[in-house]
């Protein structure tokens, strides 16, 4: 198994994103919504969040981890599935890439665009990040030891998504209807990611399907909130946060 200059240096890539994203977040106007609001409980200001988060995670899993490992992620992946590590285990390079890219780096910056007119997409990127968070934490919690994205997970994923929970959910603001279907929707997202690979390694599909299904998901991701929207016939105002206008 042979990994490409890209497969090594996309996440560091993301980080020139992540932090021009940060420097638009904290030192400019450009990514809000209300500033009669505070940034942290603008919802468009939170929901580009969102972004630049995953990145920065993204720099743990396939930069440099806390133990001073490179692209640490596809083995522990390997290891956790059974299976030998790289250059041995099956998973092709390609899944990684189709995995961040079409989600992180195409998905969470649509959703962050529609956010003005589409809360519940603006907010659907932390459905996946409080469940990939989980997935982090608990092994660490449970005693089998750190794994490469459990620091990012603790630090970044778990407060950032209860914070938009406590903020932007509830009487007044976006229904608890509405945090669900985002909790929801991170957990399809996981469950298809994962099944895909498990289906893959049994050999019901190969790695074309198996790539190929990893940009079906990131669709599906935009999808799931926008025919919930419908679904539960949200109005515009359903999704003003208390003390904001329309913008």
């Amino acid at each position: 198994m042979t990994w490409t200059w890209f497969d090594l240096a996309w996440p560091w890539i993301g980080s020139i994103a992540a932090a021009i994203l940060l420097i638009l977040l904290f030192g400019t106007q450009v990514l809000r919504s209300d500033l009669s609001l505070t940034r942290w409980r603008d919802p468009v200001w939170l929901s580009w969040l969102a972004v630049p988060i995953y990145m920065l995670h993204n720099i743990e899993e396939y930069g440099i981890d806390l133990l001073g490992r490179t692209h640490q992620f596809p083995n522990a992946l390997c290891s956790t599935l059974g299976i030998a590590p790289y250059p041995a285990c099956p998973v092709p390079p390609p899944f990684y890439l189709a995995v961040n890219i079409s989600l992180i780096w195409v998905a969470g910056p649509i959703a962050a665009l529609l956010s003005r007119r589409h809360r519940l997409i603006g907010f659907v990127f932390y459905g996946v990040i409080i469940i990939n968070g989980v997935t982090h934490v608990a092994p660490m919690v449970l005693g089998r030891g750190y794994n490469p994205g459990a620091i990012t997970a603790l630090v970044l994923f778990l407060p950032s998504f209860v914070w938009v929970a406590r903020t932007c959910f509830g009487p007044g603001r976006i229904s608890y209807k509405g945090l669900a279907v985002i909790v929801a929707t991170g957990v399809i997202i996981h469950v298809v990611l994962i099944g895909s690979v498990l289906s893959f390694i049994r050999g019901a599909m190969g790695d074309t399907a198996l790539v190929s299904i990893q940009i079906l998901n990131a669709i599906l991701f935009l999808l799931i909130p926008w025919t919930a929207e419908r679904l539960l016939k949200m109005r515009r105002n359903d999704f003003l946060i208390s003390g904001a206008t329309s913008d």
